[in-house]
């Protein structure tokens, strides 16, 4: 029940997703499948006005025949265009959607490497594993043509059913009884036990493979995007990699010939024992349609329509089954994509819109804070309370892992507090509109991301921008020169993977148009993480010297391992084991027996 259950969501999710695609696809496979069951049951039927010289009727029917075929084949075609744009939409809805769910979800998950990890599973398993939803949309067309080609086919057997008679006499009584009817549908049967237990063979062999296939496709892509990087190409070369990766691409294509080899071995054996099943059946059928026309139970033109649609029922049957038990044959695959697409959400619990000012006046308060990683035991910030004035720059320093960035999570509400509270202007910070408290933020983050756009969509993060607002702030940055030797300033692309002219950034330039992006956002709280790291010492220098000017009257907190940078803030913040442990000024710290004082004697040698 719970594996049904499963599909019925997965088949329910796809519909939702693609519903107008999968529409048109019933309708063109509906309209091209007829054409053929539209040919022998005009072709049977112009047989037996054949038979009888019925000249008028037989005109009737070839009007007929030719035009439902031509409404049916022009109807087919139209929508072939249409039905190719919303299968390629529909594909990359399905899998766009573990990314957007990154997107939605709480932060905390979004930022563990678990999960980052089961992303890279379900993105490998779309494209290697039978059931996730990906491959069941891949199989949809193909099932549906042959579901829809048996189910006409059992329409137009009709007449074999309505042809038996119990009161017939004479010898050949047996011919026209319904025991023959139901002794072919055993038959049937059989052959569809034969079939599934073939596919379900199949399907179990692959499940037991399907990790090493994973396996075998991810290490084949990891090192296929290796070859393909530019940047990796250099250590390739000094390291003399060439052969040892060709080597490896090698294996594992040696590997996947092995595994699908013994997959079609499988696979063939008991396709073999359907397809003498199948043909046995075949014969049978036809011996049986031949003697009831032959006897006069039927006419004569049936014999094209009952043979022609028992080979359909007969050909489409297999893969009907097929097609089925290989969507079904991998059901953890499923398991395992709706746990990360249940993972929870981000909720918007606050309703309060935040206050407009032009003076920046918001102050956060925080109370008794504790945060505790989910799945961990211990807390990595225990009972934190601090208030911090309007204006100000604070640094915040510690060794790794004490808390420092898990803290600015909070502060961003990026994550929620397992206990304690964040105010803004002594308003609980839950009780906001997380997307208006989002606002409050200009944030550089070490690890930031440059899109392959142009410059000022860049510092704006927008593809409409102020030119004159992005250009003065890159100058506060001092990229103004450097803008000026650019091909199309501010319109110049990153990378050239939109314009050939596009201009590659050095990590310094890079870090300086990251800087920018948050003074172009001019939110009311700035957040530097190593804003400097990747600045040669003058760059640094100069950052430094305006960095009153850069951040005027906002209230900065900056993150930093450099403690000779903590001496331009108003005050600093020691973390230790996710504790505030000291609190004061650069000169009252550093003369101050304590944390602070061991992390600058440890750095001391470096600004000498």
């Amino acid at each position: 029940m719970e594996t049904a259950r499963l599909f019925k969501r997965a088949i329910g999710d796809l519909w939702h997703v693609g519903k107008n695609y999968y529409s048109l696809l019933f309708i063109q496979i509906f309209c091209q499948s007829s054409l053929t069951f539209l040919s022998f049951f005009y072709m049977s039927r112009l047989v037996n006005q054949l038979n009888v010289g019925d000249s008028q009727a037989i005109t009737s029917l070839l009007i007929q025949y030719l035009s439902l075929f031509a409404v049916l084949q022009l109807t087919s075609t139209l929508l072939q265009p249409t039905i190719d744009n919303h299968s390629e939409i529909t594909q990359r809805k399905i899998l766009e959607q573990p990314y957007e769910k990154m997107l939605r979800m709480q932060y905390h998950f979004a930022d563990n490497a678990d999960t980052v990890q089961r992303l890279e599973r379900i993105k490998f398993g779309n494209l290697s594993r039978q059931s996730s939803l990906y491959l069941i949309n891949v199989r949809i067309p193909f099932l549906l043509n042959h579901i829809i080609r048996m189910f006409l086919g059992l329409v137009f057997l009709a007449p074999l059913v309505r042809g038996t008679n119990l009161t017939a006499e004479g010898t050949w009584l047996w011919v026209n009884s319904p025991w023959i009817l139901l002794i072919f549908v055993a038959g049937i049967l059989l052959s569809i036990l034969s079939q599934f237990i073939g596919s379900q063979k199949v399907a179990h062999f692959m499940e037991s493979v399907g990790e090493e296939i994973i396996k075998v496709n991810t290490l084949f892509n990891y090192e296929n995007d290796l070859l393909s990087d530019v940047e990796s190409g250099k250590e390739i070369r000094l390291y003399q990699l060439e052969d040892k990766l060709h080597e490896n691409q090698l294996v594992a294509n040696e590997a996947t010939f092995n595994l699908m080899s013994k997959i079609n071995r499988l696979g063939t054996n008991w396709h073999i024992l359907t397809v003498v099943l199948g043909q046995l059946l075949n014969y049978a059928a036809y011996a049986i349609i031949g003697l009831r026309v032959l006897l006069g139970f039927l006419p004569i033109g049936q014999i094209i329509q009952l043979s022609s649609a028992l080979n359909q029922v007969l050909a489409n049957l297999p893969m009907v089954i097929q097609q089925t038990a290989m969507i079904l044959s991998q059901p953890d695959t499923l398991v395992e994509y709706y746990a990360f697409m249940d993972l929870p959400e981000e909720q918007a619990i606050g309703s309060l819109p935040i206050e407009k000012r032009l003076d920046n006046a918001y102050q956060i308060d925080i109370k008794d804070l504790s945060f505790t990683y989910p799945g961990a035991t211990e807390a990595t910030l225990s009972n934190i309370s601090a208030s911090f004035d309007i204006g100000k720059k604070y640094a915040i320093v510690g060794e790794n892992g004490s808390g420092k960035t898990t803290f600015i999570k909070l502060l961003m509400r990026l994550y929620d507090p397992s206990s304690g509270q964040i105010n803004l202007n002594n308003i609980d910070s839950q009780k906001y509109k997380l997307t208006e408290y989002f606002q409050l933020f200009s944030v550089v983050f070490q690890d930031f991301r440059l899109l392959g756009l142009k410059l000022g969509q860049n510092v704006a993060v927008n593809q409409q921008y102020d030119a004159n607002q992005a250009l003065a702030t890159l100058t506060e940055v001092g990229l103004e020169d450097y803008i000026e030797t650019l091909p199309h300033g501010l319109e110049t692309y990153f990378g050239k993977e939109f314009d050939n002219s596009g201009v590659k950034l050095s990590g310094g330039q890079a870090q300086k148009v990251a800087m920018s992006r948050a003074l172009y956002k001019n939110a009311p709280f700035m957040i530097l993480d190593e804003p400097t790291a990747a600045l040669d010492p003058v760059a640094e220098f100069e950052i430094y010297q305006k960095f009153d000017e850069i951040v005027q009257n906002k209230t900065a907190f900056y993150i930093s391992h450099r403690l000779s940078s903590c001496r331009f803030c108003d005050e600093i913040l020691v973390f230790d084991q996710g504790r505030i442990i000291q609190r004061g000024s650069h000169q009252t710290l550093v003369n101050q027996a304590g944390k602070y004082q061991d992390l600058w004697q440890a750095q001391a040698q470096y600004y000498q």
